[in-house]
């Protein structure tokens, strides 16, 4: 009966803490766009499991952003904290959008307009690669990585003789 007893326990143990090693599929976003939107922050949600930003473009239009857990984001250089962004503050956000097309994505890169810029990216937007590209490309008037590959493409790749 005790071994029953241990076997039973064991078995419920190792149930009990596959949810809590689970993680959700990123399969919502579309890592091979990246794409910036300008606006005002509405909210900065520094919460577990993920941050999120919300921020209201020109148009009225409000955007959510899923970023990192909060752990994960208090030890990068620079930290980002509950207190990193304000409700008001202007922000350009590049992000990989929602394969759905509703207003939001999953977090890649925010720029502030004093021109730092941070990374919430948790693998659901592969835009943190180029962290130190973006802030010259969004100065250059592009909004999108798509735009950039075609600027970058027509810059010689692409010559051929007729």
């Amino acid at each position: 009966m005790k071994t029953f007893l241990a076997l039973s326990l064991t078995a419920a143990a190792a149930l009990s803490a596959t949810p809590i090693m689970a993680h959700h599929s990123f399969a919502m976003f579309d890592p091979s766009r990246e794409e910036v939107v300008e606006g005002i922050i509405v909210r900065w949600n520094y919460s577990n499991p993920h941050t999120f930003m919300i921020i209201e473009d020109p148009e009225g239009t409000v955007w959510a952003f899923e970023g990192a857990a909060p752990a994960a984001l208090a030890s990068q250089n620079p930290p980002i904290t509950g207190n990193t962004f304000q409700v008001g503050d202007p922000i350009v956000v590049i992000h990989c959008p929602l394969r759905d097309g509703r207003p939001g994505g999953a977090a890649g890169i925010f720029i502030m307009e004093d021109g730092s810029t941070y990374s919430t990216s948790d693998a659901g937007c592969r835009a943190r690669a180029r962290m130190a590209d973006w802030p010259g490309w969004y100065e250059q008037g592009y909004r999108s990585l798509e735009e950039v590959e075609a600027a970058q493409a027509g810059e010689g790749g692409d010559e051929t003789e007729g």
